[in-house]
Order: C-alpha cells, then sequence, then structure tokens
C-alpha cells in the first residue's frame, strides 16, 4: 500500500485555496463531518468567518473501512433556509459524503455543498470542492497516534513498523514520543 503523509502547512495552505475557491459562493453555515473534518472545518471556519456545527460519523479502523459508515451523532437545532458546506477530509469511497447529504436534505436547508481537500481517484462521490486527487492512503497530521498503532498492527514487529513509518515521513521525534504514549 502506498502512503502520503500530509503536513500541517500543507493542511492550512490547502484550506486556504480551497477558501479562496468557496469565496463567491453564499454559505452561511459549516457542518463538519468529526473526527476527520474537525480540523478542516475550524481553518475554514476561521478564513471564512462561519459558524461550524458537526456530525459524527463512522466507519474506518486500523487504515481500513471495516464497515458501512453510520450517523452516531446529528445537530437537532439547525437553522433551516440557510446554505451549508459539509466538509469532511478525505472522500475515499464516497460513502461518508453521500449518507450525510442524504441525511442533511432531511433537513430542508437551501443548498448543500461539499467539500474535501482530497479525493481518491474511485471515489463514488465527488465533492464540489477539493484540493486534490491522491492515489494512496492519506496518513493525516492529526492522526499519529491511530497510525503508529495501526503499523505496530499491521507489521507485527516494532522495528518493521518504525521503518516503515520513518519511510512514510514520520519524524524520530514523533515516533518516540508515541512510543512514550502507548506504552
Amino acid at each position: 500500500m502506498k502512503y502520503v503523509k500530509i503536513s500541517w502547512d500543507k493542511l492550512e495552505k490547502d484550506c486556504m485555496l480551497l477558501a479562496n475557491k468557496l469565496k463567491e459562493q453564499s454559505i452561511d453555515r459549516i457542518i463538519c463531518i468529526s473526527r476527520g473534518g474537525l480540523p478542516w472545518a475550524r481553518v475554514l471556519s476561521d478564513l471564512m468567518k462561519l459558524p461550524v456545527v458537526h456530525l459524527a460519523v463512522e466507519s474506518y479502523a486500523d487504515l481500513k473501512q471495516t464497515k458501512k459508515p453510520v450517523i452516531t451523532e446529528s445537530p437537532k437545532d439547525i437553522p433551516k433556509k440557510e446554505n451549508w458546506l459539509v466538509v469532511d477530509d478525505i472522500s475515499d469511497t464516497g460513502d461518508t459524503l453521500a449518507l450525510v447529504v442524504g441525511h442533511l436534505k432531511n433537513y430542508r436547508t437551501k443548498t448543500i455543498h461539499t467539500l474535501t481537500p482530497y479525493i481518491k481517484p474511485k471515489t463514488k462521490f465527488i465533492p464540489d470542492y477539493y484540493a486534490e486527487s491522491i492515489d494512496a492512503w492519506v496518513i493525516f497530521p492529526y492522526e499519529l497516534r491511530e497510525t503508529y498503532e495501526a503499523f505496530v498492527n499491521i507489521y507485527k514487529d516494532r522495528k518493521k513498523a518504525v521503518e516503515a513509518l520513518l519511510e512514510v515521513g514520520f519524524k524520530e521525534s514523533e515516533i518516540k514520543l508515541l512510543e512514550e504514549l502507548t506504552a
């Protein structure tokens, strides 16, 4: 499997690129898909001066999709008749975005725009806005422990896992801290 590690700097630059693409759109509120969409929604909220509400969807474990996405939390009091921007971190299969957009249509809002900074080439749901298509497993800067534990589990050998983590761009100092956290 190929991996791409996204840095905080890239996250910031991609948010600025996407906010610039959206500056002509009428957006009233960001609907954040938690957990992956949280950092992106927060930065976009700042750049675009928009409020954020979130809903939670679960579908992943150990670097692989294990089940169909399920909404586990949904906002109850979102104002109707607004223009919303749904934000997640990636459209891998597109199942999460399709589920969320279908769910939000029940709220009878004006428009629903979708944004993920990254899409996979085979996604079934292409968001209205994205920065790039990536044909690899994306490691986000807010998934360090999750990725470390998944690599240890996949490689079944700490030394091989560390070598693989270094290969994908982890720093030795990050790995040392992760080892301390997980000890």
